[in-house]
């Protein structure tokens, strides 16, 4: 797969991913390329949310490297879970990102917390609820 120039993912209209604008220019051009090619395998699971590693390199036009960044990138929004099977790696989307908060510690830092919305409302106990 070819890269897009760092021109044009910055002025792309909308990041992938939900990600602000303020935070998307502030990522490493290697690391705006792994969240285009997550925003893409996203789109792969219209029909299916569970799919062999295989068929979603057979699915996308992206190369294996470029398909497994974009899968780190969504394993580490906790977006997608990735199983150990047999027949070879399973994944399965588990929660579609909605938005990114702004949040500023106390320390001034700025923070982003990712909202994702699970597929599957989780289970839970009546007791943990507030």
């Amino acid at each position: 797969m070819q890269t897009e120039p760092a021109e044009a993912r910055e002025a792309a209209p909308n990041p992938p991913l939900t990600l602000p604008r303020e935070l998307w220019v502030t990522l490493s051009s290697d690391h705006q390329t792994a969240c285009l090619s997550a925003e893409g395998l996203l789109r792969l699971f219209e029909d299916d949310k569970t799919l062999p590693l295989r068929d979603l390199l057979a699915r996308t036009e992206l190369g294996i490297e470029q398909t497994l960044a974009g899968l780190r990138v969504l394993d580490g929004m906790d977006l997608v879970s990735v199983e150990a099977t047999d027949k070879g790696p399973l994944v399965t989307l588990v929660a579609v990102p909605e938005e990114h908060v702004r949040v500023v510690g106390p320390d001034g830092h700025v923070r982003w917390l990712l909202v994702a919305r699970p597929l599957e409302a989780p289970e839970i106990e009546p007791s943990m609820l507030n």
